[in-house]
């Protein structure tokens, strides 16, 4: 048969190969090279957010990962508490290395959440704790010491779990230690399972507990055939075991950074579901490490990390039934752009995207031709790696499909290959390439392979132009925590019934429209504290708050506080001690002040204290309204308590400001009342 050149396009799989009238059986069935372009698997919703569902799928992380995990208990116990358990992933992992409650990382000692800098979680509210799915586990003690129905029975065997309680707060306090309200959920970052080390002596791949965890991704891929797919080992992966080994090698080979220091080749952070396809799980992995894999003659498990090797296996024309050749790729299909995202722990295990895979010139001269993949990997620069090899093979202006003899069968097991096609003299092309697809032809016993050329740059990498930058952090933006209050000035007086006394309490104020103050007192011998809130007070550089009527003849300890329209509330200020002796306790202020200026004078009253400690009050005067500035007018008033004190004062011309004071026997005095001002002619 005469040797057809036509254009293909680079696909998924092998392409139709009707125009040869070549007989191709269904890749699915039959396909022995896994193709390189194979979908991913898709991210798995626990990554993202917590799951409600009555039957939750089973999830299962290699590497570090954040997963949030599936409901199993929300209850509220009569304790006003509240408490959740998740199930996070299958287990047994390695650890837990960071909780999150929603968005936030927090530290937890002892099993309880510290504060946060915005104040949320104060005062040992909140309880978490996990385990890490053991084979046989133990229940959570928190958990079943506060629900009835929770038992010891419930361990959750070979499941990652944890729990969180949430204990009640005062009403006013709620949205400080609690600021998203109850919608509270948990998630963990965690270092997922155990694999077998090929290399490791110690590593007996018939006894999981001697694996150890890793973040090597060919120990991955070899972990999911051993352990999710049950591949016998000894028949179709230990025949082939240095092939892994020299995977994982590659895999753990340093590479310089950049910034300074060096990175392993290639690591894997995968989490995916059990119902997830398998062969979007094992294309996933596979694309980690740019890996490649295949079955042998013997229906052995064999596999190469990306990375470009010198063949061993020639193909020629006497290997060649027929074959198809291009020698360009369309300007469509040539990509210049690869827009990749990663798993950044940075970013709380969130897919970020770095800087793209870009070839500047191209996209100057043709525009962007673009797409985005996602890479299931802890480094910016490892995902940019991976799309320059994945730019490179899209791009290869040689690729084609060869129908082998059965002799040629040794080529399945390869991914690089000397290639050499010639017919009538000519040679078409003579060269390395790489497998990217294939099946076995059981018309002749052969093999069909798909391929494309090599690229003599695919493994050269220079950190310093080609790491590009990795996604920016962004600093979450907390409420800025309130201000503590200070207590300027605090004084006892005795109330108008002068059988109790009251608080008088100076504090500093804030200038804004939505502070309500709270202010507290008890005896300091008592542990119950009094508590006052004062919902209407303007604001300024000062507040006065009276507390309600306290005892006299003893030591009063007071406090303030205060609460923003958002919800906010601050800590209580440092105590004052306040004494209530009466021997020393100001009369309640005079009440009723009046006053009108006249011709050379002013005239009024005002209504004398009624405390039962009441001495007498004084007459001030002032040109402005600082007491400061004032000096007293007159003589002593010396009226019984409560009744209506009159007055004529001289003054000069011009505007005045009176106040009066009361006064006790022992000269101690009330707070001002006034001032009120007057105009003399």
């Amino acid at each position: 048969m005469p040797q057809i050149v036509i254009p293909i396009i680079a696909q998924a799989g092998l392409s139709t190969f009707a125009t040869l009238g070549i007989a191709v059986a269904s890749i699915a069935a039959t396909a022995f090279v896994t193709s390189l372009f194979a979908p991913k698997a898709p991210k798995p919703d626990a990554s993202e957010r917590t799951i409600k569902v009555p039957t939750p799928p089973r999830i299962w992380i290699l590497g570090k990962r954040r997963s949030f995990g599936a409901q199993m208990l929300f209850v509220n116990t009569s304790e006003s508490e509240t408490v959740d358990v998740w199930a996070f992933c299958e287990g047994p992992v390695h650890a837990v290395t960071k909780v999150y409650l929603n968005d936030d990382p927090v530290t937890v000692t002892n099993g309880v959440v510290q504060k946060l800098s915005d104040g949320s979680y104060d005062d040992g509210r909140v309880l978490v704790g996990w385990n890490l799915g053991a084979l046989i586990e133990t229940a959570h003690a928190p958990v079943v010491e506060r629900v009835t129905d929770w038992t010891a029975n419930h361990r959750g065997d070979g499941i990652v779990s944890g729990y969180m309680i949430k204990r009640g707060v005062k009403s006013k306090n709620f949205l400080d230690v609690y600021p998203q309200g109850d919608n509270v959920s948990m998630s963990l970052a965690i270092e997922g399972r155990a694999c077998h080390d090929p290399r490791n002596p110690a590593s007996d791949p018939a006894d999981p507990s001697t694996w150890a965890y890793t973040e090597n991704a060919a120990l991955h891929l070899l972990w999911y055939f051993m352990a999710y797919r049950g591949f016998d080992y000894g028949e179709k992966i230990a025949p082939r075991i240095q092939m892994w080994i020299d995977a994982a090698n590659d895999c753990d080979t340093p590479v310089p950074l950049k910034a300074g220091g060096f990175e392993p080749k290639y690591r894997s952070a995968v989490m995916f579901t059990a119902d997830n396809e398998p062969k979007d799980i094992e294309a996933q992995i596979r694309q980690n490490f740019d890996g490649w894999t295949g079955r042998d003659e013997d229906g052995c498990v064999v596999v190469h990390s990306g990375v470009v090797y010198t063949p061993t296996v020639s193909i020629g024309p006497d290997d060649i039934v027929d074959w198809e050749l291009q020698d360009f790729v369309e300007a469509e299909n040539t990509l210049n752009e690869i827009i990749v995202r990663h798993i950044s722990e940075a970013h709380d295990f969130n897919m970020v995207e770095p800087t793209p895979w870009r070839d500047d010139a191209d996209i100057a001269l043709r525009g962007e031709v673009s797409t985005t993949n996602d890479y299931q990997v802890p480094s910016h620069t490892q995902a940019r790696r991976l799309a320059k090899r994945m730019m490179a093979r899209a791009n290869a202006f040689q690729r084609g499909t060869i129908k082998l003899v059965f002799s040629a069968r040794a080529a399945m097991a390869e991914r690089y290959i000397n290639l050499r096609i010639a017919e009538a003299g000519e040679v078409f092309f003579d060269g390395v390439v790489e497998i990217i697809g294939g099946e076995r032809d059981y018309e002749t016993g052969g093999v069909v392979l798909e391929y494309v050329s090599v690229d003599g740059n695919f493994d050269a990498w220079n950190p310093a132009t080609e790491d590009g930058e990795p996604a920016p952090l962004t600093t979450k933006a907390y409420v800025s925590p309130t201000e503590t209050p200070t207590i300027t000035t605090a004084t006892a007086e005795l109330d108008a019934t002068g059988t109790g006394a009251r608080v008088r309490i100076i504090v500093e104020g804030y200038d804004r429209d939505d502070i309500t103050w709270f202010a507290r007192w008890r005896s300091t011998t008592d542990a119950a504290w009094n508590e006052q809130e004062y919902t209407d007070i303007d604001p300024g550089a000062a507040a006065l708050l009276v507390t309600s009527v306290v005892p006299t003849e003893i030591a009063v300890d007071v406090a303030v506080a205060y609460s923003t329209g958002d919800g906010r509330t601050s800590e209580w200020s440092p105590t004052v001690t306040v004494s209530t002796s009466t021997a020393g306790l100001a009369p309640g202020p005079n009440t009723a002040f009046t006053a009108t200026g006249g011709v050379g004078e002013a005239t009024g009253s005002w209504s004398n204290s009624a405390s039962s400690n009441f001495g007498h009050s004084e007459l001030w005067a002032g040109p402005t309204t600082n007491f400061a500035d004032a000096s007293q007018l007159g003589a002593d008033y010396t009226g019984p308590r409560n009744t209506t004190e009159a007055f004529t004062q001289s003054l000069a011309a011009g505007t005045h400001y009176l106040w009066t004071v009361a006064f006790n026997a022992a000269g101690t005095a009330s707070s001002r009342t006034g001032p009120v001002e007057v105009t003399v002619t």
